[in-house]
């Protein structure tokens, strides 16, 4: 009788480390998961930030003054 108690223990410690790892292998993929997104939305605004001075510098250097760039601008708004 001892020895099928300790069998049965055993096997419910199997089952439960496969059940803790498995919910614990999800809870460590979910994290995974958001630290990729935000490291990815970090470099999209990066992108978009960098994409924005180099228009604003691009716009300036287009020769115009500031008065020729406000009067091309403006049919815009």
């Amino acid at each position: 009788m001892t020895e099928f108690l300790i069998w049965l223990v055993a096997a419910l410690g199997a089952v439960g480390g496969v059940v803790l790892g498995r919910a614990w292998g999800r809870v460590e993929g979910k994290r995974q998961g958001k630290r990729e997104a935000e490291c990815d939305a970090m470099e999209e605004t990066i992108g978009k930030v960098e994409r924005g001075r180099d228009a604003v510098r691009d716009g300036r250097a287009g020769g115009d003054d500031t008065a020729q760039r406000l009067r091309r601008n403006d049919g815009r708004w």
